[in-house]
Formats: structure tokens, C-alpha cells, sequence
């Protein structure tokens, strides 16, 4: 008797546990920072200073052969005379955080259907090639 108690027991000592369902941690939302996201910060930056009319801002944003075209001067000329151009300023603002697709070398964002920033990085870093 004793050796068939100490067999049942062994028995139910042998068989593992039912595993306890384990519920996952919902995963926390990724905040990304400028510093951690240099493309977004530039057109962020970008946004910022055409709405405030810091044109040497934006000029400092602009790509090589942009800054090889255009003054600060020219730009806050062409800027107020483009009836659309805060308009688009506003679009390009709405749509700042639309996912930024591209490479190592160049990169763009779409702000209206058809329409797009394009960026390319430089020595200096990411700056604004075009906007479309």
C-alpha cells in the first residue's frame, strides 16, 4: 500500500503544471525626438521658420544648389509675392508628420496628393532639395 501511495503521488509530481495564460504588455508608443530623428527635426524646422518669416532660417535649410540660386532676400521676395505660398506652408505643416520615405542620401515626404519635400543629405546634414 505504502508503495503504490508513494507512486501516485509521484506520479502527480511528474506531471508538469498547466502553463498560466500570460498576458502581453501592451508596448509603449516610440516618442521620437529631433535629435533622434534629424529628417523630421529639419522639416520641422523648416515649417517653423517660413511661418515666422525667418528667411535666413529657411535659407540655412535649403540644399546646396538651392542656396547657389537664391538670396534670403530673394526668398522672402519670392515668399510674399506667391499668394499660395503660406498656404502650402500650412499643408506642408499638417502632413510634417506623414511618414518620410527614402535612403542613406536623399529622401521625401508627401504633403498633398502628387506633391512632395524632397530632402538630401549633405556634409552639414539633411536639408531641403525641393518641394514639389
Amino acid at each position: 500500500m505504502r508503495w503504490g501511495l508513494a507512486l501516485v503521488l509521484l506520479a502527480g509530481c511528474a506531471t508538469p503544471p498547466k502553463p498560466v495564460p500570460v498576458k502581453p504588455e501592451p508596448r509603449p508608443v516610440p516618442v521620437v525626438s529631433p535629435a533622434v530623428d534629424p529628417l523630421r527635426a529639419v522639416v520641422q524646422s523648416f515649417v517653423a521658420a517660413s511661418e515666422a518669416r525667418r528667411f535666413d532660417e529657411v535659407y540655412a535649410l535649403l540644399a546646396r544648389p538651392l542656396r547657389d540660386r537664391y538670396s534670403v532676400k530673394q526668398l522672402e521676395r519670392d515668399f510674399a509675392a506667391d499668394p499660395l505660398a503660406a498656404a502650402r506652408i500650412a499643408q506642408l505643416k499638417l502632413k510634417a508628420n506623414a511618414p518620410i520615405v527614402g535612403s542613406d542620401e536623399s529622401a521625401s515626404l508627401e504633403w498633398a496628393v502628387g506633391r512632395s519635400l524632397h530632402l538630401v543629405h549633405e556634409a552639414q546634414g539633411w536639408r531641403i532639395a525641393a518641394i514639389e
